[in-house]
């Protein structure tokens, strides 16, 4: 496989990664054309040239990974010069490291107007989404025509767990009545991101059952509720706006775990 030919597939997957890429050569370096994928745990595909620059270029491409933002890096291949790093070339090289983060993934769970609404939004910013419920006459491919799976059971818990959320999950619960069932069931996965449209009354009721069922404190302190960013929403389409604004905005953050709003109880 062609190295871009593996970065197109690993973007299709989803997966999070840097491309190094040399943009400019002077003078003599080991290589004047070179293209690497950087992982996060520092492992490579492809090559910019080896040696003590490639080395570098892998550390600085491993920190925009932890920063999550692209750069430029120049390295002056020269022992002896001012800033220059202990290689004998003499040549100077300037790489680009592009980072690719993987996009939030939307688990769905409803499958009711405000989950619609989600998915029309979700469909214009190209991001992921699974579609969960209880219900087989909402949760089909005809209302959710773009969705990457539908996940439909009786016991809605069954059906958030065949969707195996995972780090890049940013489940949105908006349940007709199983709101309970599903925040416990995710709160059992290491989710990105969980938030749940409720009255603030409901919302406590909810917390504090599952609190009294042996859920931590820790994991309840995570839950995003009352949902969305604060922008006076009404309608649903609003409503939809305010939820997929706020998984942006977590999704940026870089410090882990995120510590989401706190609930005035």
């Amino acid at each position: 496989m062609l190295l871009m030919e593996k970065v197109a597939m690993l973007n299709r997957q989803n997966e999070t990664f840097a491309l190094a890429m040399i943009i400019e050569s002077k003078g003599s370096t080991p290589r004047h054309v070179g293209k690497m994928i950087v992982y996060r745990d520092g492992s490579i595909e492809g090559t910019v040239g080896g040696g003590l620059a490639e080395h570098y270029i892998i550390e600085e491409s491993v920190k925009a990974l932890e920063k999550g933002q692209s750069k430029i890096v120049e390295y002056k291949l020269n022992r002896h010069a001012k800033d220059g790093i202990q290689m004998s070339c003499g040549g100077t090289l300037r790489v680009f490291i592009e980072v690719y983060k993987s996009r939030p993934e939307l688990v769905l769970a409803g499958a009711g107007h405000l989950a619609h609404a989600l998915a029309t939004l979700a469909d214009f910013l190209e991001i992921p989404y699974s579609v969960v419920d209880d219900r087989i006459g909402y949760a089909t491919k005809e209302r959710f025509p773009n969705a990457t799976n539908i996940f439909v059971h009786e016991d809605i818990g069954e059906a958030l767990r065949q969707a195996s959320p995972n780090e890049k999950s940013y489940v949105v619960i908006v349940t007709k009545d199983g709101d309970d069932i599903v925040l416990n069931t995710a709160l059992k996965y290491p989710i990105a991101y969980v938030g749940m449209v409720a009255s603030k009354r409901k919302t406590i009721t909810i917390l504090q059952k599952l609190k009294n069922e042996g859920v931590s404190e820790e994991l309840l302190e995570q839950v995003h509720s009352p949902i969305g960013l604060d922008i006076s929403s009404e309608t649903t389409q609003e409503i939809a706006i305010s939820i997929i604004g706020e998984i942006i905005k977590v999704s940026k953050e870089t410090k882990k775990p995120i510590k989401v709003k706190e609930l005035n109880r």
